[in-house]
């Protein structure tokens, strides 16, 4: 029922999935515009050093070896492919040091308009969360612009916490599925691959639902930080085991349809697929602490949700009161 109902309210306000495309493409002009300013000058010469290597055609005649099973990764390096990406890693590690004032220069300023954006990100999903709320809670409509606003504080606040949590997770989540990816690709580099793609997804499938009430809690239940994310954690003690499932599968739909999409696009029409998963999770976060709290919620402008009874008895015609 919570997935379900997730897709109905996303489909009732798929107006959104419009409105973070805009916000997003927004966002990236601006944030683009700027990274380009502060990294050109920083990092030209060294880019400049770097193309002389040809590092992208090493690096696809080495992926064409690996999927056309041409040659193998031999102890002694004698496989051509291989030994061209060793010797490229070593001309590369020699231009590194030649630039080392620069690249440091540039990785701090990489560092900084990552979190910027990812705090600019997490206030687009607060956002969307609110307006969320605004339509379960009285099917009431609620401008985004207005609401992003309105919110800023309180959004503001909230997303420099979440980002510092999710920050720290990532850390981990990128850890594990390179250290697996390494340690696999040492019996098949294929398998090394797909094993550390199956860890990412899952870790971020784990941190999801670790982390799912918190926003919907801060903003639902009007409280704290604090307070939301121990409700948040909470909340998770009872709903873990089955959210775990549904993210991982929403993450490797995602992922799967975003390449399709990116092929075809040209990778534009990823962003798409990132605002339309943006949406969807945000419902469904909404939508199972809704069901957590027993909360009444519109599934649609015509029906009404009550979590406390059987799925059956659950659709009303009587607005919430």
């Amino acid at each position: 029922m919570i997935i379900k109902d997730s897709f109905s309210i996303t489909i009732s306000k798929f107006s959104l999935v419009y409105q973070v495309i805009l916000v997003l493409l927004i966002a990236m002009l601006f944030f683009g515009i700027i990274g380009y300013a502060i990294l050109a000058p920083t990092l030209s010469g060294y880019v400049h050093d770097l193309k002389g290597l040809g590092i992208g055609q090493v690096i696809k005649n080495y992926v064409k070896s690996i999927f056309s099973g041409v040659g193998g990764i031999q102890q002694d390096g004698s496989n051509e492919y291989y030994q061209a990406v060793v010797d490229t890693v070593k001309e590369i590690a020699v231009i590194t040091k030649n630039h080392v004032g620069s690249i440091w220069g540039g990785i701090i300023a990489i560092i900084i308009l990552t979190v910027l954006f990812s705090v600019f990100y997490h206030i687009c999903l607060y956002t969307v969360t609110d307006t969320l709320h605004t339509f379960m809670s009285s099917d009431s409509e609620y401008g985004f612009l207005s609401n992003m606003i309105a919110n800023l504080s309180k959004s503001f606040k909230f997303s420099w916490a979440y980002v510092g949590v999710f920050i720290a997770s990532m850390i981990i989540v990128v850890g594990l599925s390179l250290g697996i990816g390494f340690l696999l690709s040492a019996v098949n580099n294929f398998l090394g691959i797909a094993a550390a793609y199956f860890t990412l997804l899952l870790t971020l499938s784990i941190q999801r639902a670790l982390f799912a009430g918190w926003m919907p809690a801060y903003i639902v239940s009007d409280l704290t930080i604090k307070e939301s994310l121990a409700l948040n954690f909470k909340m998770a003690v009872k709903t873990f085991k089955d959210q775990l499932g549904v993210y991982f599968v929403l993450y490797l739909t995602t992922l799967i349809l975003g390449i399709v999409v990116a092929l075809c696009t040209f990778g534009f029409g990823i962003i798409i697929v990132w605002s339309l998963c943006a949406v969807l999770t945000q419902s469904h976060d909404m939508v199972n602490y809704y069901h957590y709290k027993g909360k009444k919620y519109y599934r649609d402008s015509q029906h009404v949700v009550d979590p406390t009874k059987k799925y059956k008895e659950a659709v009303l015609d009587d607005p919430i009161e």
